[in-house]
């Protein structure tokens, strides 16, 4: 509100400056917006673990996610293409997390390729008691020490932000009793593989 005054009614009188004046206000607005977005992460972040279980079909929740961001992801060159090696995947979970947690992992892998490229997301079975859902994509791929840290609240490979989608992602998996594994070489890509129970796990 206070930047919105300052443009309004303090614009400086010297045409020269105003132009500049304009813009470092805008500056300044569109920071303030980002810095609540990174407090809105860290109150998400922090409620991660507070599950609310009920068994839902997995696939349907992925295919929901595919559904919302194909559009964007189509517009910047990248195709996304689903395989689901099981029909329907009923697990225990909280719907609106996981699919936060998915999300992430996948506009996570969208922020990673620079320019055309491609996500393949799968579902398989992980042994007898697990699903494992695979996340590839075509992208600038991660060192050893980048993955290594990934999942650090206090690490990120983005210029701008804190960028907490994947340590997010994965504090509300270890919720959910499952896991998360990374294949990744630079240049080549990544795979985020989140495992997950097929039952409830007892605390």
């Amino acid at each position: 509100m206070a930047t919105q005054r300052l443009k309004r009614d303090f614009t400086p009188l010297d045409i020269g400056k105003t132009e500049d004046f304009q813009n470092l206000s805008g500056v300044i607005k569109d920071e303030i917006k980002r810095l609540n977005g990174i407090i809105e992460e860290f109150l998400s972040f922090s409620k991660s673990r507070r599950l609310a279980l009920s068994y839902f079909s997995l696939t349907e929740v992925l295919q929901k996610i595919v559904n919302l961001i194909r559009e964007e992801a189509s517009a910047r060159g990248i195709t996304i293409e689903t395989k689901w090696r099981l029909s329907q995947v009923i697990i225990p979970m909280d719907i609106s997390k996981l699919q936060q947690a998915f999300l992430n992992l996948i506009k996570n892998a969208m922020e990673s390729i620079p320019a055309e490229g491609n996500i393949i997301i799968t579902v398989d079975r992980e042994g007898k008691n697990y699903i494992v859902v695979s996340i590839s994509d075509t992208g600038c791929g991660m060192t050893a020490e980048e993955i290594e840290r990934i999942f650090s609240p206090e690490y990120t490979t983005k210029e701008k932000g804190l960028g907490l989608g994947v340590p997010l992602a994965s504090e509300i998996i270890r919720g959910h009793g499952g896991d998360i594994r990374v294949i990744s070489r630079k240049g080549e890509g990544t795979t985020f593989e989140v495992v997950l129970p097929r039952e409830k796990i007892n605390e």
